[in-house]
């Protein structure tokens, strides 16, 4: 494995790879939490078709959203997905999934970096993400990364057929690019 992993910015063409590496890394992030039903009804061509759906897909909509890929070699790896939110000068990290064999490979931490710089270069100040309460991996890569944990924000949400808590993380005074 190579650890000088390429970021680039994903394209509509990008929504298939995005999409695998989305559902595996969902399965295995989440395979103790949401229900087995879920998980085996995750499907690569849903996926795909909702990361480029016209006015709501992020792979379609362009900026303020950004799809950053990593990339060893030649194969993808991993994916992060950043845009706006509600609160004026907020980013949100919508989504970092990994392949799974690249987990504690470093690829998450260019991926988050690449977000930062993203959202600091676009007018934002700060940026949340929101994880499942119970995703103690994702919750320590945040904390490692400098992100403090809004406990204010914990609450119950429905998801992959079972109720979990999840919490927002923050960071903030992001570094503006010159």
């Amino acid at each position: 494995m190579n650890e000088n992993f390429r970021i680039t910015r994903a394209t509509q063409d990008d929504a298939v790879q995005v999409a695998r590496i989305h559902i595996a890394a969902t399965r295995a992030a989440y395979r103790d939490i949401y229900t087995l039903e879920y998980l085996d009804g995750l499907s690569t061509e849903d996926r795909a078709y909702r990361w480029i759906e016209k006015d709501r897909g992020h792979l379609a909509l362009g900026d303020p959203f950004s799809v950053f890929v990593a990339f060893d070699n030649d194969m993808m790896i991993g994916f992060a997905d950043v845009g706006p939110t509600t609160k004026s000068g907020v980013a949100e990290l919508y989504a970092i999934y990994l392949d799974p064999e690249y987990i504690a490979k470093g690829a998450g931490k260019v991926l988050l970096e690449a977000c930062i710089d993203y959202a600091g270069r676009n007018g934002f100040k700060a940026m949340i993400a929101t994880v499942l309460t119970k995703n103690s991996l994702a919750r320590a890569f945040y904390e490692r990364r400098g992100a403090r944990a809004l406990t204010e924000t914990e609450t119950l949400i429905e998801t992959g057929g079972t109720k979990e808590k999840v919490i927002s993380y923050l960071w903030d005074n992001l570094q503006q690019a010159d």
